[in-house]
């Protein structure tokens, strides 16, 4: 793995190659992230399909949010509509010789806006280096050969993704879903909101230079690595932001990048990369049910990178190729 290193001359450095050490277990974990038994285990199953008997008065329900849930991951998963779902939970039900019902298509449609979906989060140890990004799911609209073709139509619309990653375990443990209306920065402080335990640093690109969104971090006590934009002033007032333009003016923008550790902000644009090959669009047309569906695909992604992550260290420098 090797990565070119652009200098702020213009110059092409030595580019940084690294080598992953736990291979074996990282092969594994990919060919585990299609193992059924992971996403439809038989005792967890057996156990949790149907709800608890209510107390009091009222009709007990058929599924449980588990079992939504369960049927709504392996939609998720494999990019099936609801028949399909439909027919493949069936049928593992047969093979796990499981006499259980299955929800149709119509009600997992229905349970689909009103889930509230369990994301895993694995135990964190310490204060938490948070990075955030965000990007675009299509709803409906012309695919990308159409537009660049023909260009756009005016049907195309988009639902915004915003993401918090724990920098050290790469879980999501924030995640926001809006309209095109909404900016980045306006959103930062409700993903922190999210986030359980202590925040040492949030480290975002230059869409969240705002006055919030540095209150909002000050707030924690957390340290923000955000590049200010092009001709930025001091604000005044001892604020964290005007230490950061002078230590840019001091160390240049890239050391001062290298020194806080702005790189790892990389790992939230890995995650985005994992939330588009689940599918680059959302299926539902209801923004409660897209809501949920990004919660679905946040839960799958948490579920990957517990089953294993790549771990890689720096073992030289190439020259980049002519």
């Amino acid at each position: 793995m090797a990565m070119r290193v652009k200098l702020e001359t213009g110059e092409v450095g030595l580019r940084q190659r690294y080598r992953v050490t736990n291979w074996s277990e990282y092969d594994r974990a990919l060919v585990n992230r299609g193992n059924l038994t992971i996403w439809f285990d038989e005792a967890s199953i057996r156990g949790s399909w149907t709800p608890p008997r209510p107390i009091g008065r009222g009709k007990p329900g058929w599924y449980s949010e588990t079992g939504i849930q369960t049927c709504l991951t392996i939609k998720t998963l494999f990019q099936l509509p609801y028949r399909a779902t439909e027919g493949l939970i069936k049928s593992l039900m047969r093979l796990c010789h499981l006499d259980l019902p299955v929800p149709d298509h119509t009600h997992m449609s229905r349970r689909a806006g009103e889930l509230s979906v369990k994301i895993p989060r694995r135990p964190r140890q310490g204060p938490t280096h948070v990075v955030v990004d965000s990007t675009g799911l299509k709803i409906f609209g012309e695919g990308e050969w159409k537009v660049r073709q023909h260009g756009v139509g005016e049907r195309r619309t988009w639902r915004k993704i915003h993401l918090a990653v724990d920098e050290t375990t790469k879980d999501i443990i924030g995640i926001e879903v809006t309209t095109t209306a909404w900016g980045d920065s306006e959103i930062l402080p409700g993903l922190l909101d999210q986030i359980e335990g202590e925040i040492a640093q949030v480290s975002a690109d230059g869409a969240y230079h705002s006055h919030g969104c540095h209150a909002a971090i000050a707030e924690l006590d957390a340290r923000a690595t955000i590049p200010p934009r092009d001709g930025a002033v001091t604000w005044g007032g001892d604020h964290a932001r005007d230490v950061i333009l002078q230590e840019i003016e001091t160390k240049g923008l890239d050391g001062r990048k290298n020194d806080s550790g702005f790189h790892r902000r990389s790992i939230a644009e890995n995650m985005m990369y994992w939330f588009k090959q689940l599918g680059d669009s959302l299926f539902s047309r209801r923004f409660e049910r897209q809501v949920n569906e990004a919660h679905v695909r946040a839960a799958i992604i948490n579920t990957f990178t517990y089953l294993g992550m790549p771990q890689s260290v720096r073992v030289g420098q190439v020259a980049p190729a002519a």
